[in-house]
């Protein structure tokens, strides 16, 4: 009986129980690694992209619009490609004469003219 005994103690330090074989049966040092570049590459697909663009917006005073060139008191602009809205009131509109200069609303995304919107100042 005694012999039993010693058997059964022996065996259980040599043969772990069913509780420590999920430890033992957990992935070996080469699956680690394989997991771990896994785990980095994942991370590195959700970052947003760095490069954004930037918007930016001038109002300046109109001196004339000639062909598809808008001349500024400051600077001219080539109007080729560039989405023109004018709300000003029509030339011959008796408002016009005594109203001042227009103003033209630019706006630049990523340092590049996209659209000029043309009013009159007030």
């Amino acid at each position: 009986m005694y012999f039993f005994a010693i058997l059964l103690v022996l065996c259980a330090g040599i043969f772990p129980g069913p509780e420590s074989w999920a430890s033992m049966s957990g992935p070996s040092r080469g699956n680690e690694r394989v997991q771990a570049e896994k785990m980095k590459k994942s991370s590195e697909e959700k970052k947003p992209p760095a490069t954004k663009s930037t918007v930016r917006r001038i109002t300046e005073l109109v001196k004339k619009i000639e062909g598809d060139v808008l001349y500024t008191q400051k600077s001219r602009y080539s109007l080729a490609g560039v989405k023109v809205l004018d709300l000003s009131p029509k030339p011959g509109s008796p408002r016009v004469k005594g109203m001042p200069k227009k103003t033209a609303e630019m706006t630049f995304v990523d340092g590049k003219l996209r659209e000029v919107v043309i009013r009159q100042r007030q």
